[in-house]
């Protein structure tokens, strides 16, 4: 039996919302009821990957709104082609 990938969800609350980063899809998701971001997490992963759920795992880490932003914004910018001058 082969080990099941697994996944790094980073998870925090803003203005009445659960936003969910999975940085190594580079895909975001949201939520407004906490007991969803499982749901979500992996059904994002699912449908962006084409695999089956039950064929990975979700580690979850919960961040500040301003931790969440600072990491996203970060890995943004280290994608994102540079302007020329």
């Amino acid at each position: 039996m082969s080990e099941q990938r697994v996944f790094k969800a980073v998870v925090a609350k803003e203005a009445g919302w659960w936003n969910i980063w999975v940085p190594e899809l580079d895909h975001v998701t949201s939520t407004r009821k906490s007991r969803k971001i499982s749901l979500y997490t992996r059904s994002l992963i699912a449908a962006v990957l084409g695999i089956e759920e039950p064929s990975f795992r979700v580690e979850r880490e919960l961040v500040s709104a301003g931790e969440f932003e600072r990491r996203f914004t970060e890995a943004v910018r280290a994608t994102s082609p540079q302007e020329k001058l």
